[in-house]
């Protein structure tokens, strides 16, 4: 990061998003605080996006347009992304979504107004395919406590995640494994951020999440369709466990801080809760049932020296794998 680095890294992944993209990008342009970077890593769109994104780096000079040459799913467009971005802050806008006008600024606001915050964001309202408002929701911060394990177990908890589009500090993000390549990454990446500080919420709704009937989770219901269409097409047609790469996630991560020995024991009985009253059953389904039929490969199908245990113990960075690849054009 140099002195004439941009203080902000919006980014901005998408893949075929002709119909909204120009919404979201404008949203972003129009924001009150101007000293931001717009970074869109398009993950191979086959539709109009291309010539959209094209067209605002060429109005804009502060929007950064890249290009990859395959779709590499949902987790390596955002860890690109990322990678590409050189702000002091980040935040991330889905391509279909919207922020108000001063959620930069108030966000920003938010964060040196507190130190000891890593994260700050706003709740947003639901909109349809039209921009109409068909819900708003109540003010609620699950990373607010003190505690980190509190926070740990109330981000795991939180049914909408809506913290993920918060702006975040990059140093703290840089220490994350950031996204994962399996359904409800972006949760397991909240709580991995939580266990380094707490959240600030800001009051008021200036962020808008669209719901409509092309959006991943309408589209993708069940977790091992998200995985391997949306998140990570590379295990296409793979044995995958999702649940299971999720769990091994959040176990590396309390490793991986720099708590105090008492609240990582606090953070790992808080974990445990959580998958026992949440997903024992799915868990149990992925080591039973997927775990027999990872076994059942054959030897020309499952890598050399590699068993189903193999599969189901990944690294803790393999998210990573694939980062520096350097099929990306910019224009």
């Amino acid at each position: 990061m140099t002195s004439d680095s941009p203080l902000v890294s919006i980014c901005l992944p998408v893949y075929n998003g002709e119909n909204y993209v120009s919404q979201a990008i404008n949203s972003i342009l129009d924001q009150t605080f101007e000293n931001f970077e717009l970074i869109i890593s398009d993950n191979a769109s086959t539709d109009g996006t291309s010539d959209i994104c094209r067209d605002a780096a060429a109005r804009d000079g502060r929007v950064r347009y890249y290009r990859a040459d395959t779709n590499r799913g949902l987790s390596w467009n955002h860890n690109r992304a990322f990678e590409l971005a050189r702000g002091r802050y980040l935040t991330h806008l889905g391509h279909d979504d919207v922020m108000g006008k001063e959620y930069v600024s108030q966000c920003i606001a938010a964060l040196q107004a507190d130190s000891r915050a890593v994260l700050s964001f706003t709740t947003p309202t639901h909109i349809d395919e039209t921009g109409k408002v068909i819900e708003r929701f109540p003010n609620h911060n699950p990373g607010a406590s003190e505690s980190p394990s509190k926070r740990f177990y109330d981000i795991l908890g939180d049914d909408w995640c809506h913290a993920i589009y918060g702006v975040m500090k990059t140093a703290i993000l840089r220490k994350t494994s950031l996204h994962g390549g399996f359904a409800d990454a972006d949760r397991v990446l909240l709580a991995e951020i939580g266990l380094r500080g707490r959240f600030a919420l800001v009051q008021g709704h200036l962020f808008s999440r669209r719901v409509h009937a092309g959006a991943s989770t309408q589209k993708y219901r069940n977790v091992t369709e998200r995985t391997t269409v949306i998140f990570d097409p590379m295990k296409a047609g793979k044995v995958t466990f999702p649940r299971l790469l999720q769990a091994s996630r959040l176990f590396s991560a309390i490793r991986r801080s720099t708590l105090p020995l008492d609240e990582c024991l606090s953070c790992y009985c808080a974990l445990l809760r959580w998958l026992w009253s949440e997903h024992r059953r799915h868990l149990l389904d992925e080591l039973c049932h997927k775990g027999l039929a990872a076994l059942r490969t054959t030897p020309k199908t499952r890598p050399a020296g590699r068993c189903a245990a193999d599969l189901v113990c990944e690294p803790a960075g393999f998210a990573r794998e694939g980062l520096l690849s350097p099929a990306l054009k910019t224009y």
